[in-house]
């Protein structure tokens, strides 16, 4: 089994619950395994960046529900940035919060939602 994106998130009150539940923590809450750091090596990632925008949670546009080859969930939160660019940070709410990876994506995120809501269109919540 594939990882597969299960459910996504567009609108504001479909997208409020999951905010609240990651406003419960901070940056440096999340267990960072060997894996996000490597990743952020790998994607050039400035981990300062990523970790100064991640409270502007006025910022995320989409969330997506993702199920892992191992059963797992977690969930894809997408903010959309003044220049028009986009940061994912994909979580796991498990026992202690996850940071699975985290990166910054220099294209625009308009044009980029709408190709992912047309793709997973299935998955729509609401």
């Amino acid at each position: 089994m594939q990882d597969e994106i299960i459910d996504t998130y567009e609108k504001e009150s479909e997208i409020k619950p999951l905010i609240d539940k990651l406003k419960k923590f901070s940056f440096k809450d999340f267990i960072k395994r060997q894996h996000f750091y490597y990743s952020a090596l790998q994607k050039d990632t400035d981990i300062k960046f990523i970790e100064k925008n991640f409270t502007e949670f006025n910022k995320i546009r989409l969330v997506q529900k993702r199920k892992h080859k191992n059963g797992k969930i977690s969930y894809d939160f997408y903010y959309e940035l003044e220049d028009e660019t986009y940061i994912i940070y994909s979580i796991a709410f498990e026992v202690k919060p996850l940071l699975i990876n985290a990166f910054h994506v220099n294209r625009n995120f308009k044009n980029f939602k709408k190709r992912l809501l047309k793709a997973y269109k299935k998955q729509l919540i609401g």
